[in-house]
């Protein structure tokens, strides 16, 4: 990649982290739960409020990170690579997606292979599942090969 376009997903990489830093979302006080006055409802929705932004300051947590690496990769040399095959990322896939880490065609066969995988809300911590509502126990692997 040349050396001025470099320069101009650098700029904007490090416009990005300006903006976020003067716009984070942060939680209010008024948001923390407490037991000061309101109904259920009223506490609910401050509650569920409050899980969205954090949900939200996650997301954006993570956009950062994937910032930063886009960062170092420009540092060390190897923005617009690949991760894949090695390959130039198409300079209109940087455009749409800066932080993008694989060629179309590396991005589009992961994708195919995600599809093959069954998706389920699972607690990546407990082996826990979320079904209606309800958490509910996952068996793991070894309770599989014990059964058997």
């Amino acid at each position: 990649m040349e050396k001025t376009q470099l320069e101009t997903f650098k700029n904007l990489f490090n416009s990005i982290k300006n903006h976020h830093a003067a716009n984070a979302i942060e939680v209010g006080g008024e948001l923390v739960w407490s037991s000061k006055g309101g109904d259920d409802v009223d506490l609910s929705s401050r509650e569920r409020d409050r899980e969205l932004l954090l949900k939200l300051q996650g997301r954006n947590r993570f956009y950062m990170k994937k910032i930063d690496e886009a960062l170092h990769r420009i540092e060390n040399g190897t923005f617009g690579d690949c991760a894949e095959c090695g390959c130039e990322i198409d300079e209109t896939r940087l455009e749409a997606r800066p932080t993008a880490t694989h060629c179309i065609d590396c991005k589009e066969a992961q994708e195919r292979e995600e599809g093959h995988i069954p998706y389920s809300k699972r607690s990546h911590t407990h082996g826990l599942e979320i079904v209606n509502s309800n958490v509910v126990r996952m068996p793991n692997r070894n309770d599989n090969a014990a059964a058997m």
